[in-house]
């Protein structure tokens, strides 16, 4: 089989190179598995060493240390590498000219990333290779495309979401397009292209509501590539009746992005691994996280669990493990700029100087009654049937362990009642949400000071 080199010196420097992604791989729906951010830079940065190959062949090698790029690149960096190699022989995506209407001339296919990959190392000067290749019947398509996106893959570097990269690359294609609009499609539709995973593995709530996607997604990818790409994103909602039934987004060229751009970006960042490892999560466990998770929420996490551990006005952390991984799951650590804004202003200096348990009791206050306005609001977004079933199961399952007063109180007036309201949006607010950790309170805590 013959190999294929790069040019000149078999490297692929991420901060300079430019992508030429044919349309058919950008909205790409992943059918088994999930894409990951890294998942995705590091398809991009393969198909980029194979797009500024000399000869003709097969098979396509760079150094592994150009493509993790400028990561502190040691022996756990491998591990990542060769996880996301296997993800990209095993995954099935559906690969369309990027839109879902089934219009003449049209095509559709399905196949993995990449056929087959291994990592060599040169026993006489000790590099390490990645040798890699695609599968034939998409090859020339990605490698000499006749429709393409140009994709900066320094803009790829700065940008921590799958969702994120997935739309600077889908709104990239459209910017040269005279109405500078996206194909028209509906939020389903999106949804796995943006999060990255595949329908039949996204909960039951993911897929029924926009509100989700929108929180989950939609908003901060539209943030992160208005920050730090040369394009700005703007989401437009077609509805029907108060539905919303189709989006899509209108795009824009900046001169220059609203961020400073890392001279020396990371594909893969290492220290995040580290950083878990510190805080008490075994190696191979860090590494899965890693390759599992978002990189700004891992930051976010890390950050905050960081900082809880560093706390002297709140009680001791029984689980720093526990507390990041439950907050990397939910999602509920603020940005790390926010935190460390907090962490540096007055709202933080605030919790200081009071007694551990006083200062936990006060808290617990206050986040009950702001879990209670949120289940009040809940409650009354649904219809009257919901209302009626959730008002008997509190009657069936929380009224008998009150006191008699208060059932009394409730069977005259309901809702009526002060105390009646305020134990019955507490139980919805349990059952909604569970029971409050330290990590609620404290992501609570920092978005009071945020307002404050």
């Amino acid at each position: 089989m013959a190999t294929k080199r790069a040019k000149k010196t078999d490297v692929v420097s991420p901060s300079s190179a430019e992508l030429r992604k044919a349309v058919e791989a950008i909205a790409i729906q992943p059918k088994s598995g999930k894409i990951t951010l890294l998942t995705r830079k590091l398809f991009n940065v393969l198909l980029a060493v194979a797009q500024q190959a000399d000869e003709s062949g097969d098979t396509y090698r760079a150094l592994l240390s150009d493509i993790v790029a400028n990561s502190a690149f040691d022996s756990n960096d491998t591990a990542l590498v060769k996880e996301h190699l296997r993800r990209m022989v095993s995954v099935q995506v559906e690969w369309s000219t990027g839109t879902s209407s089934q219009k003449p001339g049209r095509k559709w296919g399905i196949s993995t990333l990449i056929a087959d990959a291994e990592i060599l190392e040169d026993p006489a000067t000790r590099r390490v290779w990645v040798e890699f290749s695609f599968a034939p019947k998409i090859k020339k398509k990605l490698l000499d495309p006749v429709q393409y996106a140009r994709l900066s893959l320094q803009f790829q570097s700065q940008l921590r979401s799958s969702a994120g990269l997935a739309l600077y690359e889908i709104c990239v294609r459209y910017l040269t397009n005279p109405s500078h609009l996206t194909m028209r499609e509906s939020w389903e539709w999106w949804r796995p292209i943006l999060s990255g995973t595949p329908d039949t593995e996204a909960g039951d709530e993911a897929k029924r509501e926009y509100k989700y996607f929108k929180r989950d997604y939609l908003r901060p990818a539209i943030a992160e590539v208005n920050a730090v790409t040369n394009i700005f994103v703007e989401l437009i909602e077609h509805r029907e009746g108060r539905r919303v039934a189709e989006i899509q987004f209108r795009v824009t060229e900046r001169k220059q992005p609203m961020l400073a751009l890392d001279e020396h970006p990371n594909v893969f960042d290492s220290t995040l691994v580290d950083r878990m490892v510190k805080i008490g999560i075994p190696l191979k466990e860090a590494q899965s996280l890693y390759a599992d998770s978002e990189e700004n929420r891992i930051r976010a996490a890390l950050q905050m669990t960081e900082q809880r551990m560093r706390s002297t006005a709140l009680p001791p952390v029984r689980s720093a493990p526990a507390l990041f991984k439950d907050a990397l799951k939910k999602g509920y650590a603020p940005p790390v700029e926010e935190l460390q804004a907090v962490s540096s202003g007055g709202g933080a200096k605030a919790l200081t100087g009071a007694p551990a348990d006083d200062l936990k009791a006060r808290l617990l206050g206050e986040y009950s009654a702001y879990r209670r306005k949120e289940a009040r609001a809940l409650y009354d977004e649904q219809g009257e049937s919901e209302r009626d079933i959730a008002r008997q199961s509190f009657e069936e399952d929380e009224l008998p362990t009150l006191g008699g007063h208060m059932r009394d109180d409730w069977r005259r007036r309901g809702l009526d009642s002060k105390l009646g309201e305020t134990a019955f949006f507490d139980w919805l607010a349990r059952r909604t949400w569970g029971e409050p950790t330290d990590g609620d309170l404290l992501a609570f805590t920092l978005s009071q000071s945020r307002v404050a």
